[in-house]
């Protein structure tokens, strides 16, 4: 569908539901509004019509950028986290579509959208491998190599949130012992502080809290707790032997970061990374890692991404474009 220049693209988190018209330049009149789990199908077809009701010409496709475990082939969500802790199982979203209007419809996994974002229209311009790395709630990656993202046999490649960065960690997430994200993810975080404090009788801003988050410990750090600032020093190696695990197993030419915990700490998020990833790639010249220029649009980008088929090269390999 490469001169298709005005779709429906639609980004569905376990919160909101952001929703705008796609075209040749990104995504463009975004609206937003609070996620319905017990009625996805029903909320995207409301905003199907409302972007065509708003656009200026005929839509020529749909696609849906999704957390959650995704058959893209089908374009199904064959498993949704609701934030309220609950799940949604076989929400067939392009079948839905289809019959509503008759329009071709793309599912994406969101952190498979975002890499797809930022190959066409971020930082990935002028490489042929691109890699995008969200630190959310979770660690979610995507891999994108020639323009077509790299799936698996069963959609499972890229969950690098569960590379295993602490083998012997007490901490687990779905399982998979010493995950990433176990550690470092919006969730992981704090479940990391509480374990410190409860090995340790060192003082702590923390120990005061009766719920702590993510950002807790970033403030307890800059204001010089002890206990927050090993626990994220910690974490900036961690976060480098997992990015760097990435660049093993993938060999992208550029890494990307995005997701709330990076894009509200991005100048530790970036120099952690950066300090400690020689000790842990192969490659002699690592490849440059960066914050995604994109912000939250980035899945919104991916999703036009989708249907608009090959990049158009405006610069060579190896060399990001404007």
């Amino acid at each position: 569908m490469s001169s298709a220049t005005n779709l429906v693209v639609v980004d569905i988190g376990s919160t909101r539901l952001r929703y705008g018209r796609g075209t040749e330049r990104g995504p463009v009149a975004v609206r937003a509004e609070p996620t319905r789990a017990d009625a996805l199908t029903e909320q995207l077809l409301v905003a199907v019509e409302d972007v065509r009701a708003r656009s200026p010409g005929p839509i020529q496709g749909v696609s849906v950028s999704t957390t959650g475990l995704v058959d893209a082939e089908r374009g199904v969500i064959a498993e949704f986290d609701a934030n309220d802790g609950t799940r949604r199982y076989d929400v067939r979203l392009a079948e839905a579509v289809e019959d509503a209007f008759g329009l071709p419809t793309a599912v994406q996994n969101d952190c498979t959208a975002a890499a797809l974002g930022e190959y066409r229209f971020g930082e990935g311009r002028g490489y042929d491998s691109v890699a995008h790395v969200t630190f959310g709630t979770g660690i979610g990656a995507g891999v994108v190599e020639d323009g077509r993202p790299i799936r698996g046999e069963r959609g499972y490649a890229a969950e690098v949130g569960l590379f295993s960065i602490r083998a012997d960690g007490e901490l687990s997430s779905t399982g998979v012992r010493g995950a990433w994200e176990a550690y470092c993810s919006g969730r992981g975080i704090p479940n990391f502080a509480r374990q410190l404090l409860a090995e340790g009788g060192e003082a702590s801003s923390l120990r005061e809290l009766d719920e702590i988050t993510a950002p807790d410990v970033f403030a307890a750090a800059d204001d010089g707790d002890n206990v927050a600032e090993m626990l994220l020093d910690r974490i900036a190696r961690y976060n480098a032997a997992g990015v760097g695990t990435l660049v093993n197993a993938y060999d992208p030419g550029v890494v990307t970061l995005g997701g709330s915990v990076a894009l509200e700490n991005a100048e530790w998020m970036l120099s952690g990374i950066r300090e400690h990833l020689d000790d842990y790639v192969l490659a002699a010249d690592p490849p440059p890692v960066e914050l995604t220029t994109l912000g939250e649009d980035i899945e919104l980008y991916g999703a036009t991404a989708e249907l608009l088929g090959p990049r158009p090269e405006t610069s060579s390999v190896g060399q990001a474009g404007d």
